[in-house]
């Protein structure tokens, strides 16, 4: 699979391709986090995602996983692990020629009534394909907010 540029959590705030939501959750950040770092459920709440398989350490920046979206493997390094607080990860490795580089965070803020998540995803695309890269990852938008959504009720059910 080819390799990808890691990029640090504070390089998607530059990145040329930035998708960005957030959401209030009625629990308190340790419940939102116990969701968040349960890697093999995201699926449960980000259904763009197939499949998350733990790669090396389940835990701390330097860790990893493996995500399958529509049968596309994409492998991701960890580059932030503040328990509670922050959780970001970067693409590795994948199929997907066009990609530079992308890089993700999901921070958890506490407020008077539970947490506020905001999830952040940067991109950039190889010289020549930044038009393709902005046309794919457009339903990057939607597809997040509907995640949020999921995340949310799951906690707050939970």
């Amino acid at each position: 699979m080819p390799t990808h540029t890691l990029q640090p959590p504070e390089w998607i705030d530059a990145a040329p391709i930035r998708v960005e939501g957030s959401i209030d959750i009625a629990a308190a950040p340790s419940a939102v986090w116990e969701r968040i770092a349960a890697h093999e459920t995201w699926p449960e709440w980000f259904t763009a995602l197939d499949s998350v398989e733990i790669l090396g350490a389940a835990s701390g920046v330097g860790g990893g996983r493996r995500v399958t979206v529509k049968r596309m493997v994409i492998d991701e390094e960890f580059t932030a692990w503040d328990e509670n607080e922050r959780f970001a990860f970067a693409i590795a490795k994948s199929k997907l020629s066009f990609l530079e580089a992308m890089a993700e965070s999901v921070c958890i803020e506490s407020t008077e009534t539970g947490s506020r998540v905001v999830y952040c995803q940067g991109m950039q695309a190889k010289r020549g394909f930044g038009k393709l890269l902005d046309l794919a990852f457009k339903r990057n938008a939607k597809q997040l907010d509907a995640a949020l959504v999921n995340l949310k009720r799951l906690v707050e059910d939970n």
